[in-house]
C-alpha cells in the first residue's frame, strides 16, 4: 500500500448511504477514512491525508465482535484526526462462526460490493464448499463471482467440465477461469472491481488469492507460496485482513485461507443456493419431509431421475442441520458456562478450607 493521498472519498468507496448518516455539522473531508487493516491495538486508516496508523479505543476491544472495527469499515476521527469516535453503519458485513467459539461470529469484511469466490483447479475443487460461500454471498447480498484458478495446471477439457457444474449451481452465477500469474486472463475481474468499488477474495489456503493481488495490481503487494505437493493443500503465506488499492482505482482484500468454513445464521443465503431443492420440497407427501428416505419424497424422486445430484441434497441436509444446532449450541453453551462458573465458586470455597486447617 502506498501512501497516496486520496482527494475524492469516493475513490475509496464513499457514497450516499455513508453521506446521509452524516449529521448537519459534517466533519472534516480529512476525519472521514476507512479501515484497510485490523491488529490487537491499532489499525491502518486511509483516507484524503493517505494512509496511517492509529489506536483502538479500548471500549471498542471490549465490546461485542460486531461493535468493532474491521477491514472495510468507514469512520469518523475526531477534530485532532488521531482518534476514532465513530463506527458508520456498514452498507453489508461479510461474517463467519467463529472457529473456536460457537457461539460468536467473526468479522471478515465490512462495506463489500463484491465477493471473489476463488478455488483452484486441482484437489481443492470442491462443490460443496463452494455453496457454503454462495451462502455467505447470498445471506449478506454481496456479489459472488467464482473464480477457478491454475488453468495452466489442468487441461482445457478439465477446465471447462469444472466451469460447467459451477455454472450448474446457478444460472446466473458469474464463473471466470485464471491462470493467476497472467494479467491477460485476470484482467476479466477487472468489471467487479472498478473504481471506488471494493471486493474481498476468499477461499482456502494456496488457491491463489496474493497471486490475484498481485498480478490485479502490477506489483507485489503480499507474499505468495506454493502448495505441497504430497496433498495440494496450501500453506498461509496471508497472515492478516489488508484492503489494497488497485491501479484502476479499484479496492480489493487479501483474506487468510479458511481451513474451517462455519456458516453464521444463514437462512436467507441457503434458499437462494438451494432454491431448487426448496420448490421440489414443497411437492413432498410430508411438510417436514427431511430428503431422507421418507416415503413420496419428490426431492429423492428428482435424485433418482439425475434431476438434482445426490451430493447437492447431501450438502443442503448437511447445512441445515448445522443452522438448526446453532441454536441448541448456544443453549449448552451457556449451561456449560453455568456448570463452569458454579464449579469455580465450589473449587474456591474447598481451597478455602483445606488452607483453614493447615493453619
Amino acid at each position: 500500500m502506498t501512501s497516496t493521498a486520496y482527494p475524492h472519498l469516493a475513490d475509496l468507496g464513499w457514497n450516499s448511504f455513508f453521506e446521509d448518516q452524516l449529521t448537519e455539522d459534517r466533519p472534516a473531508e480529512s476525519s472521514i477514512v476507512r479501515v484497510c487493516s485490523v491488529h490487537s491495538m491499532v489499525m491502518f486508516i486511509m483516507g484524503s491525508e493517505g494512509k496511517r496508523q492509529i489506536a483502538i479505543p479500548g471500549n471498542w476491544l471490549s465490546g461485542e465482535p460486531e461493535d468493532r472495527p474491521t477491514v472495510g469499515d468507514w469512520l469518523i476521527l475526531d477534530e485532532t484526526g488521531e482518534w476514532p469516535v465513530r463506527i458508520l453503519s456498514r452498507q453489508t458485513l461479510v461474517t463467519r462462526r467463529a472457529p473456536s467459539d460457537i457461539t460468536s461470529v467473526q468479522l471478515v469484511a465490512a462495506n463489500l460490493d463484491t465477493l471473489f469466490i476463488v478455488s483452484s483447479l486441482n484437489e481443492d475443487f470442491n462443490l460443496s464448499r463452494l455453496e457454503r460461500y454462495l451462502a455467505i454471498a447470498y445471506e449478506y447480498d454481496v456479489t459472488p463471482v467464482v473464480v477457478l484458478t491454475k488453468r495452466d495446471l489442468v487441461t482445457a477439457e478439465h477446465a471447462d467440465d469444472c466451469a460447467a457444474q459451477v455454472r450448474a449451481l446457478n444460472s446466473n452465477l458469474n464463473v471466470v477461469v485464471v491462470n493467476a500469474l497472467t494479467i491477460d486472463t485476470v484482467s476479466a475481474l477487472f468489471p467487479w472491481v472498478e473504481r471506488g468499488r471494493t471486493a474481498t477474495l476468499v477461499g482456502s489456503s494456496g488457491v491463489g488469492k496474493s497471486t490475484l493481488v498481485n498480478t490485479l495490481s502490477g506489483e507485489e503487494l503480499t507474499l505468495t507460496g506454493a502448495i505441497r505437493d504430497s496433498d495440494s493443500k496450501g500453506r498461509h503465506t496471508t497472515s492478516s485482513r489488508t484492503l489494497y488499492t488497485l491501479p484502476n482505482g479499484g479496492l480489493i482484500m487479501d483474506v487468510p485461507g479458511f481451513r474451517e468454513l462455519r456458516l453464521p445464521p444463514c437462512e436467507h443465503g441457503l434458499s437462494k443456493v438451494f432454491g431448487d431443492i426448496i420448490e421440489l420440497g414443497l411437492r413432498c407427501g410430508f411438510a417436514d419431509c427431511k430428503h431422507d428416505g421418507e416415503p413420496d419424497c419428490a426431492v429423492e424422486e428428482a435424485v433418482e431421475q439425475g434431476i438434482i445430484p445426490q451430493r447437492r441434497v447431501e450438502n443442503y441436509r448437511k447445512l441445515v442441520r448445522e443452522q438448526a444446532a446453532q441454536d441448541d449450541e448456544k443453549q449448552q453453551a451457556k449451561i456449560y458456562a453455568r456448570q463452569r462458573r458454579a464449579a469455580d465458586r465450589m473449587a474456591g470455597r474447598s481451597t478455602g478450607k483445606k488452607q483453614r486447617r493447615r493453619r
